[in-house]
């Protein structure tokens, strides 16, 4: 049987097998139009995804793919939505170009990873790389040159971040051969002749430990691991061994040299270099370590100093003893030996192999990004479906990636828009932005951006700067932020007089005479509490929306009220009777008197309160607070008092500000409705600094119940201020 066949059929249910059979069937009889994306490069692309574990989809979208991207199969004639999916987002990458220009190596990879959320689109992108190497020869000078770029810059390294070695093995060596082939071909062949040589060493050293010590330790593993022929030449250049000057392979940090003149690879004392064959101890505890080391050194000779990493750990927190020693031929060889614990730490936590080599922190994304590589291996002698779930991860999830014509590459949050990436670029690039081209095209400066857009920003000299309506948009706090400074700075006589007929409004909606509230007392202490210099510094602060105007009336209103208590005086000289029950509130003095509240102030029980006689109308009550009552017939007031009834119900007036964003209102109404409070009536009002205005009327029976509900809304984050009516 064919052997793709034969490995899916061990490898899948018998429902999954046959449907991989189905396709590559189907295809087989295709004929291809290309001369590499054929039925064998997705047959043997196939063989590898399945010898990886990847799932049955990954392994049919592995077998369209070359035949998707030369149009011998379209979208529309496969049915499974997932796999479409898939091949949708490896042709999104097959436009992925890098420019020497400017090239960002780790925003690249970001925006790698980005494009494609379903990290198995990740895995088939990768080896389809590595399978693509080996038809290098085939294509234009022009395109290997890009395809190697492309692998030096992004695949071979995230190959690497992933941990499948094998990938990173064939891609890491293909672009040392094809930037160095002369130096490659000699290192190889001096190589091979000391491999050649070690190889059986290295089994009768594993054979020799392992007898000597897993009667003492019978879960030791010891295994060999041969280092890669770039990785080889990388430490002859560290070493200084035949090498002299620098080329730009890997980059600034892990350079090839060229040999000088004259000499070849195979003159350079490959011996020198003690870990191109090394073995690795895995143990279970600290303890056993030291033992596998004294043991060790009983078995071979010791040279030098063993380095002791467990009790001295590296600055990244990588424990283990390295410790070279001797052969018998005389040859030297590197032993490592760390617990299990500490061997999962090195491959897969903080100091990951990748993350060390490259010199770099490691951010949340490369934890999620070694945590998959971390379940791939716990998962490989198990069932390709155990790895499905953990593969469709977003690892980007939250973020795009998108760039300028000459190719800088930025990060912005989702849905962030052209506005986000002119402030990205510069202020002023921002301020003067009067148009945007996406991917060459004209759109709205309000639309959302996508992973992989190519963003040009137009402006114009003439623009008079920001309109607030971008706030009311973008996305990102620091494009915020400056363009408020712009309003601030640039626009303060426009900001004062904006800010001085919000101001107003405010006053004129909440009933209040502003010009009693202007008064030097107060706004002294209004300006000390709000770090303000002057009257026109409050005006402009409102205007372009650092303050709101609920903020400055609220303090001066609070202060107002610290400094004007009404004081009842003066009472008409009158025979006091008892207090009478007239409904829920009994007037002193007087029986089956007409009352009704005052709608300025609202009353509730719990209110201090005090009546007010009008002309022919009974007595209007109100909180003994209310501004209303600065203006009356003292002569007028009269004492009353709650009757104490739990069964009354009264409308509360409530006034929140808050910032206009989604789910405001119905995060505000589920917290008044989880508190069993009936909402009477609600009225929005839209506020020019991007805020809005809720009066919300609910029917209580006390103040308590209205104190309690203002105090909870006003724990929300978005919630600017909130008072009684």
């Amino acid at each position: 049987m064919e052997e793709l066949l034969e490995l899916s059929k061990n490898k899948y249910t018998e429902s999954e097998h046959l449907e991989i059979e189905k396709v590559y069937t189907f295809l087989g009889k295709l004929k291809s139009v290309d001369p590499i994306y054929n039925i064998n490069f997705a047959r043997n692309l196939a063989i590898q995804l399945i010898e990886n574990k990847l799932d049955s989809k990954s392994i049919v979208t592995a077998l369209y793919y070359p035949f998707y991207i030369t149009s011998c199969v379209e979208l529309e004639d496969i049915e499974d939505k997932e796999i479409v999916e898939m091949l949708s987002s490896l042709k999104n990458l097959l436009s992925f170009t890098i420019t020497n220009r400017e090239t960002q190596l780790s925003s690249i990879k970001n925006m790698f990873m980005a494009i494609a959320k379903d990290m198995r689109v990740i895995i088939i992108k990768l080896f389809i790389e590595s399978e693509r190497v080996g038809y290098l020869s085939q294509y234009p000078s022009i395109e290997q040159e890009q395809i190697m770029l492309q692998n030096k810059e992004i695949y071979a390294p995230t190959s690497a971040m992933l941990g499948i070695t094998n990938v990173k093995n064939v891609l890491e060596d293909a672009i040392y051969k094809y930037y160095k082939p002369k130096e490659y071909s000699e290192l190889k062949g001096a190589v091979d002749k000391y491999l050649n040589q070690g190889r059986a060493e290295i089994e009768q050293a594993i054979n020799k430990i392992k007898s000597e010590l897993t009667p003492l330790i019978p879960n030791i593993k010891v295994y060999g691991r041969q280092k890669q022929l770039s990785s080889i030449a990388k430490k002859l250049q560290s070493k200084n061994i035949g090498i002299s000057t620098i080329i730009d392979i890997y980059g600034k940090n892990d350079i090839m040299e060229e040999m000088i003149e004259g000499q070849s690879f195979s003159e350079v004392k490959i011996g020198h270099i003690v870990d191109i064959l090394a073995l690795r101890i895995l143990v279970n505890s600290i303890d056993e370590c030291y033992t596998v080391l004294g043991k060790v050194f009983t078995l071979f000779t010791p040279i030098g100093n063993f380095k002791d990493y467990i009790s001295h750990p590296k600055e990244n927190g990588y424990q283990s003893l390295h410790a070279i020693v001797k052969l018998d031929s005389g040859n030297p060889l590197e032993i490592q030996i760390r617990t299990f614990d500490m061997h999962n730490y090195a491959e897969y936590g903080f100091a990951a192999h990748w993350a060390y080599k490259e010199r770099k922190k490691v951010n949340e994304s490369d934890v999620k990004i070694n945590y998959i590589r971390q379940v791939m291996d716990y998962y490989k002698e198990k069932s390709p479906d155990e790895l499905v779930d953990i593969l469709k991860t977003d690892v980007y999830s939250g973020k795009i990636f998108v760039q300028s014509p000459m190719g800088k590459i930025l990060e912005f949050p989702e849905n962030a828009t052209p506005i986000d990436f002119a402030y990205a670029i510069h202020s002023k690039i921002g301020d003067k932005c009067v148009g945007a081209k996406i991917n060459g095209k004209m759109f709205p400066l309000n639309t959302p951006l996508n992973n992989g857009d190519t963003v040009e920003i137009i402006t114009n000299i003439n623009s008079k700067g920001p309109s607030r309506d971008w706030l009311k948009f973008v996305k990102c706090q620091s494009t915020k932020s400056k363009i408020n400074s712009f309003f601030k700075k640039e626009m303060k006589e426009e900001n004062i007089k904006k800010g001085k007929s919000i101001l107003e409004a405010q006053a004129k909606a909440k009933n209040v005479v502003l010009s009693s509230l202007m008064i030097d007392e107060y706004l002294e202490e209004l300006f000390d509490r709000y770090s303000l210099q002057s009257i026109d510094d409050m005006y402009a602060t409102v205007g372009y929306g650092g303050l709101t105007s609920g903020q400055i009336l609220n303090k001066l209103i609070a202060i107002d009220h610290e400094n004007k208590k009404v004081e009842v005086k003066n009472y008409p000289d009158r025979v006091l009777k008892e207090y009478k029950n007239q409904g829920s509130v009994s007037v002193r003095g007087y029986s089956n008197m007409l009352t009704k509240f005052g709608k300025c102030c609202s009353p509730l029980p719990g209110d201090d309160i005090i009546g007010y006689i009008s002309r022919g109308n009974g007595v209007t009550i109100h909180r003994r607070d209310c501004h209303e009552l600065q203006n009356t017939d003292f002569e007028r007031l009269i004492e009353c008092t709650w009757n104490r009834s739990e069964n009354d119900n009264f409308i509360g007036s409530l006034v929140v500000v808050c910032q206009n964003t989604a789910g405001v209102l119905s995060n505000i109404t589920k917290k008044i409705n989880d508190n069993k409070i009936n909402i009477e009536g609600i009225v929005s009002k839209q506020n020019p600094n991007n805020t809005c205005t809720l009066h919300i009327q609910l029917r209580v029976n006390k103040k308590q119940i209205l104190d309690d509900i203002i105090a909870k809304i006003n724990n929300f984050s978005f919630v600017i201020d909130v008072y009684r009516a």
